[in-house]
């Protein structure tokens, strides 16, 4: 997986410049393990590179797209006749639907730790 990539990535994504990426590096190198840690035996990383990289990319933009809606607590703005409202909860939809896709996209090769199955016993 290529770091590099992800950041571009990721700037395509959430429409920062590579400037405006280089504070969210961590939340990036972050996703970049996550993802790296969820890749099935036998997968070819380097084949695979660029599904790997599109994955890290839309999880660290959920991830910052949280962590920009926890923090702000701005939800509208006005000044004269200009007004501005921030929907938390839109953005953070929005994101989980970009990292869904990719996650769906590189399905194959990742491993589903989504799903959990429980017995139930009644007694």
């Amino acid at each position: 997986m290529d770091l590099q990539e992800i950041l571009e990535r990721f700037s395509l994504i959430s429409g920062l410049t590579m400037e405006e990426v280089s504070p969210f590096i961590p939340i990036l190198e972050d996703a970049k393990k996550d993802i790296e840690s969820k890749v099935l035996d036998g997968v070819d990383k380097t084949a695979e590179s660029r599904r790997l990289n599109a994955a890290a990319a839309a999880f660290g933009f959920y991830k910052y797209v949280l962590y920009k809606a926890s923090g702000s607590g701005m939800e509208s703005f006005s000044a004269g006749d200009i007004s501005i409202k921030r929907s938390d909860r839109q953005a953070v939809d929005m994101a989980r639907c970009v990292w869904n896709e990719a996650r769906r996209e590189a399905s194959d090769i990742l491993k589903d730790d989504d799903f959990l199955f429980e017995e139930i016993r009644f007694y």
